[in-house]
């Protein structure tokens, strides 16, 4: 590389419980035109929901993400809603050099992270015997995508997966204290109201606020991008 050429930072993108690396594809598109290298971990704990895996096994494919990056820039690692629990374990890493909270559990260690959540996100889930956990899409669309058109809803929700118990089960050593963050608060999330997600940005270096659902990367994928593309081209 030439002597004074600049680097983009690059970009980790972590998905939330039911979803998968596919709740990026609107999002990376701009990331690619300005020049941001990023990569979208899949969570064992949805990816192999019905084997067990657990938010150990999330962190060590975050973890193996990060080593696996190019060049010495620091990263920004994101994670969306249960992802937060993700990335305040793997972002401890010596790669990350800023968290994004996006609509996401950002955690003191031992804290019960449900109360965060709606009720009305638990009615909405299916728990089965093999340890999975699913979301009926008729109930889903109120909660995760409420903002969203029948269109963009239905390209999301053909795509949830089931999700493990076990990633809720883990203890964390929070990222955040040791870590520059940014945390996004969506105000029109149904799933984690945003008064919770408040007390929870009250923790972070940055706070910042979107009149959104939970899901801006279907229907707002470039706020999610304009906010990444800054802090990676920054300084």
């Amino acid at each position: 590389m030439a002597k004074g050429v600049e680097v983009n930072k690059p970009v980790v993108l972590v998905h939330g419980a039911w979803h998968g690396p596919w709740c990026w594809d609107r999002v990376t598109p701009h990331l690619d035109a300005a020049g941001v290298p990023w990569v979208a971990p899949d969570l064992p704990s949805c990816a192999a929901a019905f084997a067990g895996a657990n938010e150990m096994e999330d962190n060590g494919v975050v973890r193996d993400a990060l080593d696996a990056l190019p060049g010495s820039e620091q990263a920004i690692l994101l994670g969306h809603s249960r992802g937060g629990r993700v990335i305040t374990e793997a972002g401890t890493h010596d790669r990350v050099g800023h968290l994004v909270y996006l609509a996401a559990l950002l955690g003191e260690a031992n804290e019960d992270a449900t109360t965060y959540a709606s009720s009305d996100l638990y009615k909405a889930l299916d728990s089965h015997d093999d340890g999975t956990t699913t979301v009926r899409a008729e109930l889903g669309a109120g909660l995760f995508y409420n903002e969203c058109n029948a269109e963009d809803f239905s390209w999301a929700a053909q795509r949830l997966r089931p999700q493990s118990h076990k990633p809720f089960e883990s203890q964390l050593e929070p990222a955040w204290r040791a870590r520059p963050s940014t945390y996004v608060v969506c105000s029109r999330d149904n799933a984690l109201p945003a008064a919770g997600q408040r007390k929870m940005a009250a923790r972070a270096t940055t706070t910042v606020e979107w009149g959104t659902d939970h899901s801006p990367f279907v229907n707002r994928p470039e706020l999610v991008a304009a906010l990444l593309i800054g802090l990676s081209v920054s300084g």
